[in-house]
C-alpha cells in the first residue's frame, strides 16, 4: 500500500512505468464535475473509474482485495477514510469472483489502519492487498479508481 500526494505521483513510477505516464497526464486534469463511467487507457489493461457515492459507516464496511488489478484511488472532492487491513486472519464474506475479480472479508478496525483521505491524495493497493473504500459521516465523495492490471506492474 502507498498514500500520498498527487504531486508526488512520478515517484512511484517505478511500480507500473506506463500506468503512471499514463495517469500523470490523465489525473490531474480529473475534477468534480466529471460524469461518472469509465474511461479506457488501454483496453482490459489500465482504466479509469469515475465514482460519486455518499461514505458510509466504519462500521458497516467490508475488506476487498481484487487478484488482478492494482487500486489507484484519488479523491476529487469531499472527504472520505480508507481502511488498509490484511485479510489473513479475516472472516470471508464473498468468496473470490474472478469475473469481478474481488472477495469480501468482514472488517475488523482493530487490525487496520486508517487512511485519512482528501482531494488531491492518493492511494495504491497492490492485487491481494485487503482496502476497506468509502468510510465516513455520510458526506458526497467524487473520486477516480485507477484500475492496473498486474501485467503493468513491475515484478
Amino acid at each position: 500500500m502507498i498514500f500520498a500526494d498527487l504531486n508526488s505521483l512520478a515517484d512511484y513510477a517505478g511500480i507500473a512505468p506506463k500506468a503512471v505516464e499514463l495517469m500523470a497526464k490523465r489525473l490531474p486534469e480529473l475534477t468534480a464535475a466529471m460524469p461518472n463511467g469509465k474511461e479506457v487507457l488501454i483496453e482490459d489493461k489500465l482504466f479509469i473509474l469515475i465514482q460519486r457515492y455518499a461514505t458510509h459507516p466504519a462500521e458497516e464496511s467490508k475488506v476487498e482485495i481484487h487478484r488482478n488489478f492494482a487500486d489507484l484511488q484519488m479523491l476529487v472532492a469531499g472527504n472520505e477514510t480508507i481502511g488498509f487491513s490484511p485479510v489473513e486472519e479475516l472472516e470471508i464474506l464473498t468468496p473470490y469472483d474472478e469475473k469481478g475479480d474481488y472477495a469480501l472479508y468482514r472488517a475488523d478496525w482493530q487490525k487496520s489502519t486508517s487512511l485519512a483521505m482528501k482531494p488531491g491524495n492518493f492511494a495504491i493497493f497492490l492485487p491481494e492487498e485487503g482496502h476497506i473504500p468509502g468510510c465516513g459521516d455520510g458526506s458526497s465523495v467524487v473520486k477516480a479508481v485507477v484500475k492496473i492490471h498486474k501485467s503493468l506492474l513491475v515484478k
